[in-house]
């Protein structure tokens, strides 16, 4: 019985880790894709997250399904842990309730749901998915926010002991200690890896800041912008893309000293006007010689009026070096919030699209919706 208690406890603590490990892999390997394909979309990034934990339940069960004895008991209570520390990882309703209702399918194909587990364990996963929200008080004493979970896989296991007569109860308390060790490793394991990205945050701005031009990379414009479009269905919203006109040319004339210097003014330019006009409109790089401008509560009239000063202002703008001086221009697309858009992706392609009509339309240009401001040309 002792060696079946410590093979137990190896298991369950083992492949548990093995399951955040590979989670916080493809989590990573997510965000990079799509900061590589320039999408904006929540959706994309939670699907793979999903689609593992998902797969994850549905092979513990088919594994499940050729055991027997202490090893049954193990693959149920691994998939307990993950369907119960899943709930913490999302952040969706739609996909806590996928994932439930897969977990919920393997556990009655085993017979482990009945008219006493079933509702016991969804409560209990309600009650795990409500510490996003009541659970702020209980992180300020860490151990506390540890209780819900552990009072829920105790109750899980004594619920079963009481259904179940091929469990033993002395198999059944060393399932929950597994779970309970194991449901502490992932929390340990989780609050190391946010307090190592806490402690490079500190260490370093890059984290959050372009090194060359000091504004806001491609990361943070993500991160800004899906908040400011969920934040725009309560009122106006408008994204401005631009990028510094003929930068190659400067770049193969000049050097590429000179094309930093460039980017760097209009970095300053405009970064020193939003601050001036209002210290909510925020200036991202997200590209080579690309940039753009979240203007949250920023109507049609008000954003045309910052583009139009933006353009002036980096036209007064000029680069200095031994070949004496030459002043900057650059292109820009405005587009506003629209309801048809759907989503934070599709308002920044059509903003990245008017951007590129402006530089065919000759560069030193503005497209608002599509339409280009003849006025504000050169």
């Amino acid at each position: 019985m002792i060696r079946i208690s410590i093979a137990t406890l190896f298991l369950v603590v083992v492949a548990t880790l093995g399951f955040i490990s590979v989670y916080a892999q493809i989590e990573t390997g997510t965000k990079l894709r799509l900061a590589k394909n320039r999408s904006l979309s929540a959706f994309e990034q939670r699907l793979p997250q999903v689609i593992y934990i998902c797969s994850m339940l549905v092979l513990l069960r088919i594994v499940n399904s050729a055991t027997t004895d202490w090893l049954f008991w193990v693959m149920v209570n691994l998939q307990l842990i993950i369907m119960m520390y899943s709930n913490l990882l999302v952040t969706n309703l739609a996909d806590f309730v996928v994932i439930q209702a897969v977990g919920v399918t393997m556990f009655a194909t085993d017979g482990g749901m009945n008219w006493l587990t079933t509702p016991a364990y969804l409560l209990g996963c309600l009650a795990v998915y409500g510490e996003r929200w009541y659970g702020k008080r209980l992180k300020q004493h860490e151990f506390l926010y540890l209780l819900p979970p552990i009072i829920i896989g105790g109750f899980f296991w004594g619920v079963v002991l009481l259904s179940r007569k091929a469990l033993t109860p002395s198999l059944a308390i060393v399932n929950f200690i597994g779970f309970a060790w194991a449901y502490f490793a992932l929390w340990d394991f989780d609050h190391y890896q946010r307090r190592d990205q806490q402690v490079i945050a500190k260490l370093t701005r890059e984290v959050q800041y372009d090194g060359l031009t000091r504004a806001r990379n491609w990361t943070m414009f993500q991160r800004d912008f899906n908040h400011a479009y969920l934040q725009s269905q309560d009122g106006p919203m408008a994204l401005i893309a631009l990028d510094l006109d003929h930068f190659k040319h400067i770049n193969d004339h000049y050097g590429h000293l000179i094309g930093n210097q460039a980017l760097m003014a209009v970095s300053q330019t405009v970064q020193a006007y939003l601050q001036a006009e209002n210290a909510g409109y925020q200036f991202y790089r997200t590209g080579g010689e690309e940039f753009a401008i979240i203007l949250p509560g920023a109507t049609e009239q008000e954003s045309t009026a910052i583009v139009k000063a933006c353009q002036q202002r980096i036209r007064k703008a000029s680069v200095h070096g031994s070949f004496g001086e030459f002043h900057l221009s650059a292109s820009f697309g405005l587009a506003l919030a629209k309801p048809s858009d759907g989503n934070a992706t599709a308002m920044f392609k059509r903003a990245d699209h008017y951007l590129y009509q402006a530089k065919r339309a000759g560069r030193d240009c503005i497209t608002i919706e599509g339409e280009a401001l003849e006025e504000a040309s050169a």
